[in-house]
């Protein structure tokens, strides 16, 4: 088993944006020489407009479809499968980039976007496509032209392309109320992806953000319907699979490198909730061979 590839947004983009757009005819070269597992440190959307694909996102086969979208976050696991035919557009971008116009205004604001969402993927109407493909098309000449101001530009274009995106995945308008939890969900989210492997509990976590464990958890089944607990196990559990597969490691590495300090506990942690001991979790996907098509 070879070890996971970490691939930098640098490399994909080939410039120090920290953004790149392409038409999918001239993003085949990248797929394929990524049709092997590796791990973004990147943002990627994929617009497809015509044929069928899929690729494998974390574990999950994920199926390319016409009129449809795939979304993907910073540390995901991925993996080209069917790329040859599928057509449509390819943006590729780090945290950074956005930031920098947007300072208050972060990432994980698009909740689609976050760890939560394990698969963010949609079929949408074809108006609604055409909306999303002309913001493409206009960053896309944008990004070619290189004229005054192209890099303000295009992270408006991708504000607004964003936006888009998260009216589709999240239809319900929010109240005032409403939002205000949401960003403390955000907040939380963003503190877990930072510190799941030295803080295991939600008091670590309400310590940092001044408040009740009771109302962090309150506020999280409001919003998500997830415990604020559920929320750190499972990006724990996460990347204990991630590692498990992908990574030439022992589950004795693996447990001590997620801040469990007894190797059997995080045994009985991981086979509590993945219904699998880690080591026959491991079996099961080194013999499943289209992870290892390398």
């Amino acid at each position: 088993m070879n070890e996971i590839k970490n691939i930098k947004c640098s490399e994909v983009t080939q410039n120090e944006l920290k953004f790149a757009v392409y038409h999918t005819s001239d993003f085949l070269p990248f797929m394929q020489k990524l049709n092997i597992p590796h791990r973004h440190n990147y943002y990627m959307i994929l617009l497809n407009e015509k044929n069928t694909g899929s690729q494998l996102i974390d574990f999950k086969e994920s199926p390319i479809e016409p009129l449809s979208v795939t979304c993907m976050y910073n540390g995901q696991i991925h993996q080209w499968l069917d790329f040859d035919k599928i057509e449509g557009y390819i943006l590729v971008f780090e945290s950074d980039f956005f930031a920098l116009r947007y300072q208050n205004y972060q990432l994980s604001e698009f909740s689609f976007l976050t760890y939560r969402h394990k698969q963010p993927y949609l079929k949408i109407a074809v108006e609604k496509f055409e909306r999303l493909k002309s913001i493409a098309i206009w960053m896309l000449n944008e990004y070619k032209t290189n004229e005054a101001d192209y890099e303000k530009s295009l992270r408006s274009l991708l504000n607004l392309l964003l936006i888009d995106l998260n009216r589709l995945f999240e239809p319900i308008p929010k109240n005032t109320e409403f939002s205000q939890s949401l960003q403390l969900v955000h907040h939380f989210e963003e503190l877990i992806d930072k510190h799941y492997k030295q803080k295991h509990f939600v008091k670590e976590y309400a310590s940092i953000m001044y408040i009740r464990p009771n109302y962090l958890n309150s506020v999280c089944n409001d919003v998500v319907n997830i415990a604020a607990g559920e929320l750190i196990r499972n990006r724990i559990l996460l990347e204990a699979k991630r590692l498990l597969i992908h990574e030439q490691k022992t589950v004795a590495e693996i447990a001590y490198e997620l801040g469990f300090e007894d190797n059997s506990y995080f045994g009985r942690f991981f086979k509590k909730y993945e219904n699998i001991t880690p080591d026959a979790f491991k079996r099961k996907f080194i013999n499943t061979s289209q992870f290892y098509q390398i």
